[in-house]
């Protein structure tokens, strides 16, 4: 019971990636509970959460959470390809992290509707992973105000954005730190910049972020 109270209150938001990609991005080490994106398609999620209790193994929990990815993976159908698995499980000083590794945005959205986790900062219904040119076709980037980064962040236009055939676009409903796996060429307003690649999306609204 003790790690199924933990995995509740720790893994479902959950995963980190730790390698840096072929396009020079820093790798995925975050400190907080936030999201990865890249422009595969892939999503991982990390919890990063405080804990009291000395009686928890890394290894049992580890264990646990295999279990009930098992499930998911099985339910999902697909004997080819797992939807999701751990990537890294500790628990060290005080500090609990789980890191989940998902093959696409439909199955962490799929992940996050059975194993809800309201306490979480990460907040998000909705989350799609394409290119600009497809996102264009899907009715996103239309209509909005951009900001463009570098070394100076200068405004642009929705119709500016959208020729840029060759960059990939995440759409996000809902709050998440969320970091790319290529560098980030322009944000939709309300969202805000944390670091290299790292990104803050608001509350209640669908965000756009459009990188290499």
């Amino acid at each position: 019971m003790h790690h199924k109270k933990l995995f509740m209150g720790v893994a479902f938001a959950a995963s980190i990636l730790t390698a840096c990609s072929g396009q020079g991005a820093p790798a995925f080490a975050p400190t907080e509970s936030s999201l990865y994106i890249t422009s595969e398609g892939t999503v991982t999620s990390a919890t990063v959460e405080t804990y009291e209790a000395d009686y928890y193994s890394a290894d049992e929990l580890k264990a646990f959470i295999e279990e009930v990815l098992a499930d998911f993976n099985a339910a999902g159908g697909d004997s080819t390809a797992k939807s999701a698995s751990v990537k890294e499980c500790t628990l060290a000083d005080g500090t609990a992290k789980l890191l989940i590794d998902f093959r696409n945005a439909d199955a962490y959205l799929d992940f996050m509707e059975q194993y809800p986790d309201e306490e979480s900062p990460i907040q998000v219904t909705d989350l799609d992973i394409t290119t600009v040119s497809d996102g264009v076709t899907k009715g996103y980037l239309v209509g909005k105000t951009f900001t463009k980064l570098g070394k100076e962040q200068t405004t642009a236009a929705a119709d500016e954005v959208m020729k840029q055939s060759k960059l990939y676009v995440a759409a996000i409903d809902g709050a998440a730190l969320l970091q790319t796996d290529g560098a980030i060429q322009y944000i939709s307003e309300g969202v805000s910049v944390v670091g290299t690649n790292l990104i803050q999306t608001p509350e209640d609204e669908v965000s756009y972020v459009v990188f290499k």
